[in-house]
C-alpha cells in the first residue's frame, strides 16, 4: 500500500486523538490513586498494580492477533476494538471495591496492544520514511495532550462530581471516537499482504522476527519503558506524601509537563527528519537520567517538583518519539501492523512489569509516603543509558539487513 497524502491527514488527527484517548485513560488512573485510597479502600502502594495489569492484558492479546492483524482493513479492526475499549473504561466508574475496578480496568486495557499496533500501522501506511520523524512525533504527542487535557479534566471531574463520572464521561469520549473513525478515516487494506498465500505470509513474518533488527528494536523500546514505569505510576503519590505538594496543584503539573513534551518531541521529530536523530536520542537519555537522580536519588531538601516532572516528561516523551521513529524502519509494508503490535507488546509487558516490580518493591510510612523509589530511580538511570548505546548497533544492523534483503522502507 503506497502513501497516500490524500489520506495522511484525517488519519494522523485520528491516530492523534486515539492516541490521547488511551493513553489518557490508563495515566488518569495514577493522580486519581490517592483519591481511590480514600473512596475505596486501594492501597497507595497498589496503585501500579492497576496499571500493571491492564498493560499485561494488553500484552498477551496483542501477542495473540498481531499475525492476523494485517489481514484486514484498518478502520474496521481500529473501531471495533476502540469500541470495545471504550464501554469498559465507562464500566470501571461502576466498580465499588479495589478488585472490581482491577479486573475491569484489565479487561479494558486487553484492547490496547492491537489498537496501538494498528493506529501506528495506519500512520506508516500513509508517511513516507523522511517524514516518520514529524509523523511519529504528532502522533505521540498524544501522550502529551492526555496529559495537559485528560489528566486535569479527570482531576477535577473527579473533585467536582466524583472519580466515578471520569470513567463514564471518558468510556463515552471514545464511543463517539470510534464513530468518527467509521465514518471519516479512509480504507487502509494492505494489498501486499491480500496478494500473499497464508504460507508466504507466516514465512515472511518469522524471518522479519528472527532478525537482528527486530530484537533490537523490541529490547530497546521494551528497556524505555521499563525504566520510565518504574516511576510514573507513583509520580503523583511521591510528589503529594514524600514532597507534600498541594493535591490542587496536581492538574497543572501534567498541564505544564505535557506542554513542554509537546515543545520537546516537535523540536526532536524535525532533528530527526534532518538526520540528526541518533545525537538527539543521546542527549535526551542524558536529560532523563539527570533528572532522575536530582528528583528521585540526591540528598536534596528543596526539590523543586515542576523542574523535575516538566523536564522529566518533556525529554522522556520526545527520547520515545525518536525512538519510534527509528524502529518504524524495520517492517515492511504488509507486516506493519503486526510489527507495531508486537512492539507495542514488549512494551505493555514491560510497563506492566514495572508497574508490578514497584508495587512489590515499595511500602508506604506512617504518612502515606513512599519508601524505596530511590533504589527503582537508579535502574531507571541505567536503562536509560543502555538505549543510546544498543542504537549504535541497531542502525548498522538495519542498513545491512535492508541492503541484503530489500526491505521496504
Amino acid at each position: 500500500m503506497d502513501s497516500n497524502t490524500l489520506n495522511a491527514k484525517p488519519v494522523l488527527r485520528l491516530a492523534l486523538l486515539i492516541n490521547m484517548l488511551s493513553v489518557g485513560t490508563l495515566m488518569m488512573v495514577m493522580p486519581l490513586g490517592p483519591d481511590l485510597v480514600r473512596d475505596i479502600g486501594l492501597k497507595g502502594e497498589h496503585i501500579g498494580y492497576i496499571s500493571g495489569g491492564a498493560t499485561f492484558g494488553s500484552a498477551i492479546i496483542g501477542f495473540f492477533l498481531a499475525p492476523v492483524l494485517d489481514r484486514y482493513d484498518r478502520r474496521v479492526a481500529l473501531t471495533l476494538f476502540l469500541l470495545l475499549r471504550s464501554v469498559l473504561i465507562a464500566l470501571c466508574g461502576l466498580a465499588t471495591e479495589p478488585k472490581q475496578l482491577l479486573l475491569i480496568f484489565i479487561a479494558a486495557g486487553c484492547f490496547s496492544g492491537p489498537l496501538s499496533g494498528l493506529i501506528m500501522a495506519s500512520v506508516l501506511d500513509v508517511t513516507n520514511v523522511a517524514e516518520r520523524g514529524r509523523a511519529m512525533a504528532f502522533v505521540a504527542s498524544g501522550f502529551s495532550l492526555a496529559a495537559i487535557i485528560i489528566v486535569p479534566a479527570s482531576l477535577m471531574l473527579a473533585q467536582w462530581m466524583g472519580w466515578q463520572v471520569t470513567f463514564f464521561f471518558f468510556g463515552g469520549m471514545g464511543v463517539i471516537l470510534a464513530v468518527a473513525v467509521r465514518i471519516y478515516m479512509p480504507s487502509l487494506v494492505p494489498q501486499a499482504s491480500a496478494m500473499t498465500s497464508p504460507t508466504m505470509r507466516s514465512a515472511g513474518l518469522s524471518k522479519m522476527i528472527g532478525s537482528t533488527p527486530f530484537v533490537l528494536a523490541m529490547a530497546m523500546m521494551g528497556l524505555t519503558l521499563f525504566g520510565h514505569f518504574l516511576l510514573v505510576p507513583n509520580l503523583s503519590a511521591y510528589f503529594q506524601f514524600n514532597l507534600d505538594f498541594p493535591r490542587n496543584e496536581i492538574s497543572y503539573l501534567y498541564l505544564l509537563g505535557g506542554v513542554m513534551s509537546i515543545l520537546a518531541m516537535r523540536y526532536s521529530g524535525r532533528m530527526m527528519d534532518k538526520g540528526s536523530g541518533q545525537p538527539v536520542l543521546f542527549g535526551l537519555s542524558v536529560i532523563v537520567a539527570m533528572v532522575v537522580y536530582y528528583g528521585f536519588i540526591s540528598d536534596s531538601t528543596d526539590k523543586w517538583v515542576y523542574l523535575i516532572f516538566m523536564i522529566l516528561m518533556a525529554s522522556s516523551s520526545a527520547r520515545s518519539a525518536v525512538l519510534a521513529a527509528f524502529t518504524s524502519r524495520v517492517p515492511p509494508p504488509q507486516y506493519r501492523a503486526a510489527f507495531m503490535t508486537y512492539q507495542s507488546t514488549v512494551s505493555n509487558l514491560a510497563a506492566g512489569s514495572a508497574g508490578i516490580v514497584s508495587s512489590i518493591y515499595l511500602v508506604s510510612g506512617s504518612a502515606n509516603q513512599l519508601v524505596g523509589l530511590d533504589k527503582l530511580a537508579t535502574m531507571t538511570i541505567i536503562s536509560a543509558l543502555a538505549v543510546p548505546l544498543l542504537v549504535c548497533w541497531f542502525i548498522p544492523s538495519l542498513k545491512q539487513s535492508q541492503t541484503s534483503q530489500q526491505v521496504p522502507g
